[in-house]
């Protein structure tokens, strides 16, 4: 998903690390504005961006990121991965105008995706709610893959078989020596169909809302991933003109199919459609389907 959502023209926040060509770069006027409106009178004041181009660039970027952090908690990312925006009276960077925590998100710069693995619609701000159902904008788009899957890449992830050098608190702190501890891969998924607290369950069950929702665009990875990753090609141009259409991008549905399987993406681990048939033994599938065949059956996955 975020292979495509760069191909489509977006740089890209939030959790997954985006190729250097999806990070989101706005111009000077994008920063003046987002200064003027969101900076410090005081402090928007000392910005001149002709005679101390660093300095503005430097302070401008604090001002993006203080924006996007504010955003995090008004969206219900969870879990937060920026502990700063837990207490915005902190001075992590300069001060910033209380309308950060009230301004609409059609406010916040053109041309970004942000991408949550998981978030509270429950806890979201109530303002970012109305504007969405008042709107339709910004437009929400659904991402899921087979969950049997998704435990089988948590557990690679966390037990780090994948070889990202990157942390995700706070399962990582937990969860990372825990698995690392466990030798036998098979123990690992024995462990991980068995904590509570495995973020599997939750995060499904609370995209269950997303999924039928009217205003949701839904997409799998298995539609997306195409002949490369064990899926089809009459599938995956389907799902990528599907988006597409939903954002509005007139585009080359075929090239952007064909860019969107990226090997030298940075998260991509195997980037195949059923692995878990390679790593779940028969125990695996009864435990799976005992705690989360319910998850298959909503998601619309074969047993």
């Amino acid at each position: 998903m975020q292979e495509l959502l760069v191909r489509l023209g977006y740089g890209v926040y939030g959790e997954p690390v985006p190729p250097s060509d999806g990070r989101p770069a706005f111009s000077v006027r994008e920063r003046l504005d987002m200064a003027e409106q969101f900076l410090d009178p005081a402090e928007f004041e000392a910005l001149d961006h002709e005679r101390d181009r660093d300095g503005f660039i430097r302070t401008t970027d604090q001002v993006w990121l203080q924006l996007a952090w504010a955003w995090q908690t008004r969206l219900a990312v969870t879990p937060l991965p920026h502990v700063e925006a837990i207490a915005p009276e902190a001075r992590f960077g300069p001060t910033m105008r209380p309308e950060i925590w009230t301004a609409p998100f059609s406010t916040t710069p053109a041309g970004v995706s942000w991408i949550f693995h998981s978030v509270d619609v429950w806890r979201m701000d109530n303002t970012f709610l109305a504007e969405w159902t008042n709107t339709g904008s910004p437009k929400v788009i659904l991402n899921y893959r087979d969950p049997r899957d998704v435990l089988v890449s948590l557990v690679d992830f966390f037990s780090r078989n994948n070889g990202l050098t990157f942390m995700r608190y706070p399962e990582s702190a937990i969860f990372g020596p825990v698995l690392e501890s466990i030798e036998d891969y098979g123990k690992k998924l024995d462990y991980a169909l068995s904590d509570p607290q495995m973020p599997l369950l939750s995060d499904f069950e609370s995209a269950i809302s997303f999924l039928h929702h009217p205003n949701v665009c839904r997409v799998s990875f298995e539609e997306l991933v195409g002949p490369q990753g064990g899926g089809s090609r009459e599938v995956q141009l389907n799902a990528v003109r599907r988006v597409a259409d939903w954002l509005d991008k007139d585009v080359d549905i075929e090239a952007v199919s064909d860019s969107i399987f990226n090997p030298g993406s940075f998260t991509l681990n195997k980037g195949r459609t059923g692995r878990w048939r390679e790593a779940f033994a028969p125990r695996h599938v009864k435990q799976f389907e005992a705690r989360f065949g319910h998850l298959l059956d909503t998601f619309g996955y074969e047993r």
